[in-house]
């Protein structure tokens, strides 16, 4: 529409894009850390910046022990749809089964927000321990019964209750 001037206003009634976060998963490594990069998409390319913050959650993953936390700010400019975050797996060497954690999103500006919450899961690599029995060797004795102590053994510490059948 021209005013008396014949200057024309442009306006923007698109609806504001939404913002959602995938799921990861990683498998953790025994040494060092790993990173599991969570991809953040805008539903439509903005012509406005747009940000939303960032905040790890602990779910059966720990943090400082399985993970590192982390918080912050993505911001998208003008003409960009994607972004990542990259957190920190850290490495061992133990039993465990798979953990999680969260990578909450909270705080748009110029966006909504349709999927809040990543899931990281840490996949483990460290295998199951072995189970082995010793060899027993000893006199019978002459009369009455005599025991028979056998050991049974993990081939590495777990983090799990580990059993076993015997016969």
């Amino acid at each position: 529409i021209a005013d008396s001037q014949g200057i024309a206003t442009i306006t923007d009634n698109d609806s504001a894009p939404s913002i959602t976060i995938n799921d990861v998963s990683v498998i953790e490594g025994n040494t060092s850390t790993t990173a599991a990069i969570f991809t953040v998409t805008l539903s439509a390319i903005s012509g406005q910046t747009v940000t939303v913050n960032y905040a790890t959650a602990r779910g059966t993953a720990r943090s400082g022990r399985d993970y590192s936390s982390a918080s912050g700010a993505v911001t998208f400019s003008p003409g960009a749809s994607t972004k990542t975050i990259a957190i920190d797996v850290i490495g061992d060497t133990a039993v465990e089964p798979a953990e999680t954690f969260f990578v909450n999103l909270s705080g748009a500006t110029n966006a909504t927000i349709a999927d809040s919450q990543g899931v990281g899961t840490i996949t483990n690599d460290d295998g199951q321990p072995a189970v082995s029995i010793g060899d027993v060797s000893q006199a019978e004795g002459n009369n009455g019964t005599t025991a028979f102590a056998f050991t049974v053994s993990l081939s590495a510490a777990s983090s799990q209750t580990v059993s076993v059948n015997w016969a």
